[in-house]
């Protein structure tokens, strides 16, 4: 919730919508529509995630601690990939962007860094996933406009398109929306046709709800075995506490 002593910033408007910018006490956020937040970032230290959903995205890094090459679909203010751009000096980032004007905010008012190492595609992600040969080890979707969710995140060819482009050890990484409900089974039937095994998710208070998807299968998650990682991870991103986000990751579907 944007406070609502928050200064209005910045506002513009393109053929879906409006886009505010706003700010109180050293927070800066970006709202599209009359909708709620869609980005924020701490102007002191723009790489630290505040979120809880996007911190839970950046478990993958649990799983997939090394990726060369990492692709967003949904840029928004650009938190999450300058937090990559920022943990993980020897990864490329490719941001896939609806707007541009939602890439101008980023770049403008939320410290979207300018590096050699992101490439920034302002494409509808459906079409840019149908005709990119690139492939990637960590790919993330999270494409949201001001009413919410787009169900293209769980178009059964978007899906065929992220198997594609997945090298075979990569991860998918789904941000989303359930109402809290914990469970989806329209995601469960959809990536079942693509992908093998168990998907992990991870449900976010206020509604949210990360899913993890990988060609080979993910383990059953240990936090025992994996908390030197994640105190590290969790060190790295200003101590956020990733180990209870973790210990919330189950099975979508159940174990077999």
């Amino acid at each position: 919730m944007i406070p609502s002593l928050a200064v209005e910033l910045h506002r513009s408007k393109d053929r879906w919508g409006t886009l505010h910018v706003f700010e109180y006490q050293g927070i800066r956020y970006l709202t599209f529509g009359e909708g709620g937040e869609q980005s924020a970032i701490n102007l002191n230290q723009p790489h630290i995630p505040l979120y809880e959903y996007t911190q839970a995205m950046l478990l993958a890094l649990i799983f997939c601690p090394q990726p060369r090459h990492i692709t967003l679909l949904g840029l928004g203010g650009g938190s999450l990939a300058t937090t990559l751009l920022h943990q993980l000096p020897d990864s490329t980032v490719t941001a896939v962007e609806l707007r541009r004007k939602v890439v101008d905010a980023a770049q403008q008012w939320f410290c979207l860094p300018d590096n050699p190492r992101l490439t920034i595609e302002v494409a509808d992600a459906a079409d840019f996933m149908m005709r990119t040969e690139q492939t990637c080890d960590l790919l993330f979707a999270d494409i949201y406009l001001d009413e919410g969710m787009q169900q293209v995140q769980l178009c059964p060819d978007m899906l065929a398109d992220c198997e594609r482009i997945l090298n075979d050890d990569g991860l998918l990484v789904l941000n989303l929306w359930d109402e809290g409900q914990g469970y989806h089974p329209l995601a469960l039937e959809r990536l079942n046709k693509h992908f093998e095994g168990h998907f992990l998710a991870c449900p976010i208070e206020g509604g949210n709800l990360v899913l993890f998807a990988s060609k080979r299968g993910l383990p059953a998650p240990d936090s025992r075995h994996h908390l030197g990682s994640l105190r590290r991870l969790s060190k790295r991103i200003g101590n956020r506490p990733l180990q209870p986000l973790f210990e919330r990751l189950r099975p979508l579907g159940g174990w077999d």
